[in-house]
């Protein structure tokens, strides 16, 4: 019925759009921002409705045209920010659209109509039963990420973040997410120029270089797009300029992510602190939003690199000064190949080797990690070097967690499977009360099993053959069971073990509950002992992709081995007590590292070599 309705509605809602074009035109001195609306609803409608006609109904369409005018005319008014100090601030915003409930409620309607296609067909599988949840997962995860991306910059934002949360949704959505474009429509040339003008003001040549600029932009994604220029002198510059009213529109939708989705995610049973993880997200998005913050990040990184082995070898775009802003960023013109479609697949490998050292250098000596490390941001150059693009989204990384990282990352290498509880605190992954629950629980002994198979490399696919593997040696030694069988037996396996872990911590009735309770049971309980502080979100972003891009080219590449020798020169070279005792752990392993007699891990220690060539 939907898309019958739908359907019909069609011609009559493009009609509307067109009847009122001439209208609007005759006032655009006055109506200007109606205008645009009318504009950004045609854009939508041919991008996102006509390819879904079973998910936006005419009168739906009818409302959010509506709806989106009247936001867009009350949005014009005024001088207000709802971020006065240019950084995230959840009650400022609050304070902010309060008096402004027409622009809010616009946005909750427009939210409601473009998302309840979606929302009635994941209804209907939950109806359903839990086979039609499973069977649709793959359907529905593409129609999220389609939604997400007809809801703007701020949903694109939110969507590429949530991809790497395991902990919060299913497989079939984490791929479904991994996929989602941060790409959209240009927004008119004219509207850029005049924003670049506003922004740089009289600087000396700012003609010259509009002049200079490309007619379309050469790239366009959520918060901005680029064009390519030339200085007055004749060097080839890019020129980012942020989308119109991007602050206002990203400070409106965290305000209704943070106060409304997340309590009701969080209602439906979707697990962690959803309002922390939203002002996570929020504080990193306004961020991006300060193209003189990415500037900064840039040059600093140049310098840093400047000092150490890696110059000459990697580098940032260099940033022209005097043409950049708050809200327009000019850096010199980089000709490059993105790593993942590089016409010398001969080199890759060696570039990888490069961007791993680089962010381990990043994250664990510079102190500023770069979050968005995406294939597009990652470039060979004609000279073989490797340029790093998009410097708006980092993260500082203190002194102190720099080494709860190095230690972590010491005893992974090593196998140190025991030492692991104290890292969880130091990390922020255990609360300190729950330290002696988690020495007792089996969720070290879970870990120890994943990263032994991952330093193993291969990536996912080939992990879940050694997996496999690993279930038949010790469930079917013999080879007699079937796929179906064999996952049968680990299942019963995993579940009395669960009840045993259950009954040790006091749970009464573990060994009659069914499988369902076990399971709530277990998760409950691993939610009290485990959880994912934010800044671990930005970091297996980073290194995630870099991941990809090494299996891209090396179906064995091992992301935990790639680290050791970057690792095993940090440890040789520093002399902090904290770097050390992490050393004694990589030679000795899990032995008695004070012990007189411990035994050193000699191929580890030939190995480490690696790390001075």
């Amino acid at each position: 019925a939907s898309k019958a309705l739908a359907d019909a509605a069609r011609p009559a809602s493009e009609f509307l759009l067109d009847a009122t074009r001439p209208a609007i035109d005759a006032a655009t001195p006055v109506l200007d921002p109606v205008l645009r609306a009318t504009e950004q609803a045609r854009v939508q409608w041919q991008l996102y409705g006509s390819e879904h006609p079973a998910e936006q109904v005419g009168l739906g369409l009818s409302v959010l045209l509506l709806l989106e005018l009247v936001r867009e005319v009350v949005a014009a008014g005024g001088d207000e920010r709802p971020y006065p100090r240019d950084a995230y601030d959840p009650d400022a915003a609050r304070a902010f659209f309060v008096r402004r409930p027409l622009e809010v409620l616009a946005r909750a309607v427009e939210l409601g109509v473009r998302s309840a296609g979606f929302g009635g067909a994941l209804l209907s599988d939950w109806l359903a039963g839990p086979a039609a949840l499973e069977a649709n997962a793959e359907e529905r995860a593409l129609q999220l990420a389609k939604v997400l991306t007809a809801l703007g910059p701020t949903f694109i934002k939110a969507g590429q973040s949530a991809s790497i949360r395991t902990d919060l949704l299913a497989p079939p959505y984490i791929r479904g997410l991994t996929s989602l474009q941060d790409q959209v429509p240009p927004f008119p040339t004219d509207e850029a120029t005049a924003l670049i003008r506003e922004e740089l003001g009289g600087a000396e040549g700012v003609e010259a270089l509009l002049d200079s600029l490309s007619a379309e932009p050469v790239a366009a994604a959520s918060l901005g797009q680029v064009y390519r220029g030339a200085l007055p002198d004749g060097t080839p510059i890019a020129l980012k300029v942020q989308r119109p009213r991007m602050a206002r529109q990203i400070a409106l939708d965290m305000l209704l992510i943070r106060e409304v989705l997340a309590p009701l995610a969080s209602a439906v049973g979707l697990p962690g602190d959803l309002v922390g993880t939203a002002d996570a997200w929020g504080e990193g998005f306004v961020a991006e939003l300060d193209y003189s913050a990415e500037a900064a990040n840039a040059a600093l990184f140049n310098a840093n690199v400047r000092q150490g082995q890696l110059s000459g070898s990697v580098f940032a775009p260099p940033v022209v000064e005097g043409f950049s802003s708050r809200r327009v960023l000019t850096t010199e013109w980089v000709d490059g190949e993105r790593l993942d479609r590089c016409r010398a697949p001969e080199d890759v490998p060696r570039l990888c080797s490069l961007a791993m050292s680089t962010y381990l250098q990043m994250m664990l000596q510079d102190g500023v990690l770069h979050c968005d490390p995406h294939p597009g941001n990652l470039l060979r150059t004609a000279e073989g070097k490797l340029c790093i693009l998009d410097w708006g989204m980092t993260l500082g990384v203190p002194q102190d967690l720099q080494y709860s990282l190095i230690e972590f990352i010491a005893h992974v290498n090593a196998e140190d499977y025991a030492a692991m509880p104290d890292d969880f605190v130091r990390l922020g992954f255990t609360p300190p009360d729950q330290l002696e629950r988690v020495r007792a629980s089996n969720l070290t002994e879970g870990l120890s099993f994943v990263l032994r198979q991952l330093s193993q490399g291969g990536g996912g696919k080939k992990l879940q053959a050694r997996v496999r593997d690993e279930w038949r040696e010790q469930y079917d030694p013999g080879g007699l069971l079937s796929k179906e069988e064999l996952r049968a037996k680990v299942r019963e396996g995993f579940y009395a073990q669960a009840r045993t872990q259950l009954e040790a911590d006091g749970v009464e009735g573990a060994s009659v509950m069914d499988v369902q309770n076990v399971m709530e049971k277990m998760q409950q309980r691993n939610r009290e002992l485990f959880q994912v502080p934010p800044y671990i979100l930005y970091v297996a972003r980073a290194f995630s992709t870099l991941e990809g891009i090494g299996l891209s080219s090396n179906e064995d590449y091992s992301i935990v081995s790639e680290a050791f020798p970057y690792l095993s020169k940090r440890l040789l070279t520093d002399d902090s007590p904290r770097a050390k005792a992490a050393l004694r752990s990589m030679v000795y392993g899990a032995e008695d590292k004070d012990a007189s007699n411990a035994t050193p891990n000699l191929s580890k220690v030939l190995s480490m070599g690696d790390g001075f060539t």
